[in-house]
Formats: structure tokens, sequence, C-alpha cells
């Protein structure tokens, strides 16, 4: 009897010893449910081309963290400044390679108030191929953002939910001179030049 005690003894001890050395790795390890403490929330934005990141630079406001009504003197902008200027507003050029065959050049135009009216942004790429991938992709995050647009030739326009501004994206591509253009403007502006 006194053998059959010491059996069940060690078996106990081996239990025990087993559950505690489980219960120390699973200590160790964070659990597959649980979500890394450090993760940063992901933009929208970074989801797509490097040349889109480029020209929109955040999900923030319209178009680079800016939008209609914003005063135009709170502008951070990181593109230079181009060399000719728009009349009541900045401009600015920001490219995508060293040779400046891919751009975009950046528009804000403000009232007398200094509010900005509109955001013009004119992009400019090597080849008509680049500008139908970036096209699809305008198309893509601002039907996400704002909802569907309306469809016409080479363009989709949108009412945005705010109610008072519109934005026009436009494939505006000549033979020798690909592009697209990006317009936020008041309701009721002139969307394309």
């Amino acid at each position: 009897m006194k053998i059959s005690n010491l059996y069940f003894l060690i078996i106990c001890l081996f239990f025990v010893a087993c559950q505690d050395k489980k219960q120390e790795s699973s200590e160790e390890k964070p659990s597959a449910v649980e979500a890394p403490k450090e993760e940063v929330e992901k933009l929208p934005v970074d989801e797509y081309s490097q040349i889109f990141i480029a020209i929109m630079k955040t999900d923030k406001g319209m178009a680079r963290g800016l939008k209609i009504g914003d005063n135009i003197d709170t502008i951070n902008e990181t593109a230079d400044i181009a060399e000719s200027q728009v009349e009541n507003g900045k401009s600015y050029t920001s490219n995508f390679d060293d040779m400046g065959a891919n751009f975009v050049d950046i528009e804000y135009v403000a009232n007398d108030e200094r509010k900005i009216t509109s955001i013009v942004l004119d992009v400019y790429l090597e080849n008509e191929s680049s500008v139908d991938s970036l096209f699809n992709e305008f198309n893509l995050y601002f039907k996400k953002k704002y909802g569907q647009g309306k469809a016409q030739n080479k363009e989709i326009t949108w009412n945005l939910t705010d109610g008072g501004n519109q934005l026009l994206l436009q494939n505006v591509s000549k033979e020798k001179d690909p592009g697209l253009k990006i317009v936020f403007s008041k309701k009721g502006d002139k969307l394309a030049l």
C-alpha cells in the first residue's frame, strides 16, 4: 500500500509540475488574439501607389491635409514654390522623379477673407498607361470617401457630402502630354479649365 501511495504522489507532483510549466510558457507568449500595443493606425492613402501618396499626402481634409474654407496662411506645404503664382492664392510644384517628367502642380485659390475656395492638382506623367492607372486609383479612393460619382467621357464629378462643394477628376491627356486634373471647388464654380 505504501508503494501505491508513493506512485500516486509522484504522478500528482509530475502533473502539477507540468501544469506550472504550461502556465509559464503561455504567459510568456502574447495571445494571438491580442493586437500589438504599438501598432500604428494605417491611413487609407497608404494603400495606394507612391505617386498617389506623394500627391494626396494624407486622407485628412480634401487634398494634402487641406480643405475649402481653411485659411490660406495655414498652408504648411512640403512641395517647392512654383515659378508662377496664381492670383489670390499660392502655387507649388512637387516632382516624383529627378528628371522632372512626373510631377504635380498644386494651386490653392483664396477669397478676400484669405479662405481657400478651390484646390487644383494638375498631375503630369510620362505615359498614358500611368495616367490610366492613377485615374483608377483616385476614382476608387474618392468613391470610398465621397460615394459614387457621375462619370462622363474622361471625367468623374462628385457632389461632396458637406453639401457645398464639388470635386472633378479628369483625364486631360494629350498625345505628348499625359495627365490628370483634380479640382475641389464650391458648388457652381467652374470645374475644368
